[in-house]
């Protein structure tokens, strides 16, 4: 289960509740894509974080540079690495 996708299908389903009596068949629309997207985050699993090529490496939580797993600031951004 995807829990972002979730969240986002069930804001949009209640949007096109929302837009139904304004808009008609727009509001529709939208509470049908939302169902999608609900329907999608049960069936897909959530996509794996990329990770580098080399074990001894990671990438950089602010610029997503590769730097040493053992770094404690980044030598591009100079971020704190957790």
């Amino acid at each position: 289960m995807w829990p972002s996708l979730t969240a986002y299908g069930i804001v949009t389903i209640i949007s096109g509740i929302f837009l139904l009596p304004i808009t008609g068949t727009f509001g529709m629309a939208i509470g049908l894509i939302g169902v999608i997207m609900f329907l999608a985050s049960i069936i897909a699993s959530p996509p794996t974080p990329e990770q580098p090529d080399d074990k001894s490496k990671r990438y950089c939580a602010y610029c997503i540079a590769e730097i040493d797993r053992n770094e404690k600031k980044c030598p591009f951004c100079e971020t704190e690495q957790e």
